[in-house]
Order: structure tokens, then sequence, then C-alpha cells
């Protein structure tokens, strides 16, 4: 087997793993100050490491500007991402995350010109058929989806479309990404851990303690950080296309992992959905 591959499985290995915690502190209704507070924290410290050797130009604006953009989409995405997990299915609350995509491709079509390929535009409609079919109101007793999680959903994939697109805005600034998402998550930490000092005082409703919450978070932080690692790994050694489509594998993970251990299950309307959203992200992978 060759090198990439097992990079990227180990890749969506990390990043299902990041799930399932972010899955085990929506069951127990963990506080999401404490939690992002212990992932960015940890996250930041990770990327201050790699990106040690270039933090002297961090003296550009630029770097600060797309810090602040990359950090609104990740610490937005990540906390309606939670929200998500706390009104919905798991495997299926991933598989719209990374429905993000779509909004990537239209805008990269618009500004820089890229043509939309057949499979790109089968997986695009692929995603889109999954928001309507979790949507759709069959027969008398069949509701549709909780408008709450669809809407939240919604906001997730345009932040972290803000995420992405800044990442990829980054690389055509040719600014060393390191340092930008190293700047971003300390910002990020830096905004929690103001919430957490004001929040301190209110009452702890979660079934667990704040220290399992934060010890929870940090561990979040460390897969991300392997999970992207890998990834950047595969990319350099192999084709993107077969490192994008491994990829999606992190949220079949996700969804039998939620299933075994928190024993959720998808009604059909939800299945028909989740396997469309991944077969959407298979064909934008092969494109």
């Amino acid at each position: 087997m060759e090198l990439y591959i097992i990079q990227a499985l180990l890749g969506a290995l990390m990043f299902g793993i990041g799930g399932l915690i972010f899955k085990w502190n929506a069951h127990y209704k963990g506080e999401e100050t404490y939690f992002f507070t212990g992932l960015y924290i940890v996250g930041s410290v990770c990327f201050l490491i790699e990106g040690f050797d270039d933090f002297s130009k961090i003296q550009n604006i630029n770097y600060h500007i797309m810090a602040a953009v990359v950090g609104l989409g990740s610490a937005g995405g990540n906390f309606a991402f939670s929200h998500g997990l706390r009104r919905g299915p798991a495997g299926l609350t991933s598989a719209f995350a990374k429905a993000n995509i779509v909004i990537i491709i239209i805008l990269s079509a618009f500004y820089y010109g890229e043509k939309i390929g057949v499979l790109e535009l089968l997986g695009i409609l692929s995603f889109l058929a999954a928001m309507l079919v979790v949507n759709l109101n069959m027969g008398k007793n069949k509701r549709p989806a909780n408008r709450s999680w669809f809407f939240i959903m919604l906001a997730c994939m345009i932040l972290i479309a803000f995420r992405n697109g800044g990442l990829k805005v980054v690389n055509e600034m040719v600014l060393t990404s390191s340092v930008v998402v190293a700047l971003a998550y300390l910002y990020c930490a830096a905004f929690f851990v103001g919430l957490l000092l004001a929040r301190k005082q209110k009452p702890w409703l979660s079934a667990v303690s704040k220290q399992k919450v934060v010890t929870m978070g940090a561990l979040t932080g460390t897969v991300s950080y392997g999970g992207l690692y890998f990834y950047i790994a595969a990319l350099k050694g192999g084709p993107g296309s077969i490192v994008v489509t491994i990829f999606s594998l992190d949220m079949f993970f996700l969804l039998l992992m939620s299933y075994l251990i928190f024993g959720e299950r998808l009604n059909f309307k939800q299945k028909v959905g989740f396997l469309l959203s991944a077969l959407g992200f298979i064909l934008i992978g092969i494109n």
C-alpha cells in the first residue's frame, strides 16, 4: 500500500475521532466555552511549534487579516457544528458540514474563473438533493428535518467555507499557512478564554466536570492537528482526488461510532441524505 494512502487513512481516522469527541461533548451537554478553550489553546501551541521558524513574518499585516478570517470561520463553524450535533445525528451533521466544499467551488468559479467539471456539477447536485430529501414532508405523519438543525448546518457550511476558502486565499497570497493558522487559533483561544472568565460565575449544568470538558477539548485540538498534518502529507505524496475521497471516510467512521456508542439511528430520509452527501463528496473528490 502506498504511503500517501496510509497517511490519508490516518488523517481521516484523526478527524473522525475529533468529530466523535465533539459528539461526546454535545451528548453530555458540555459547555462549549470550556471545550473550545481547551481545543484552541492546544491547537495554537501545535501550530506555533510547526510555524516557529517563520514567525518573524507576522510583521506583515496580511497575516493578521487572514488569521482573523480563518479564525472567524473556524470558531464559528465549530460552534455551529457543536450545536448541530445537539439537535441532529452525528453522521448526517458531519456530512452536511462537509458540503461547505460546494460554496468554495462556486466562489472559485466566479472569482478565479475555475471551470466546474461534470463530476463536480453532479457532486453539487447530489449535495443539494441531500438537503432536499432530509426536508421533505413525506406522508401524513412524516415530519421534515428539525428546522433549527437545518439552519444551524447552513450557517456551519458558510462559516467553514470562510475557514477553508480563507486558507485557499492564503496560498494564493503566498503566505505561510502554518503561521496564519497559529495566529487564528491564538485569536480564538483568547476569545474563548475571555468568554470563560466572563461566564465562570454561571451555574454548571453539564453531566461531566469542567476539567473533563477542557481536557476533551484539548484532545480534540491534538487529533485535529494530527489529522491536518497527515492530510497535508498525503496531498504532497499522492493525487489530490484520491486523498480527498479517502478523507470522506471520516463521515462513515463517525456514523458507525455514534451508533455503537450513543445508539444513534438514522431514519429513512436521513439515510438517503447521508448517502447522497457521501456520493457528492466522492464525485467532487474524483473530479
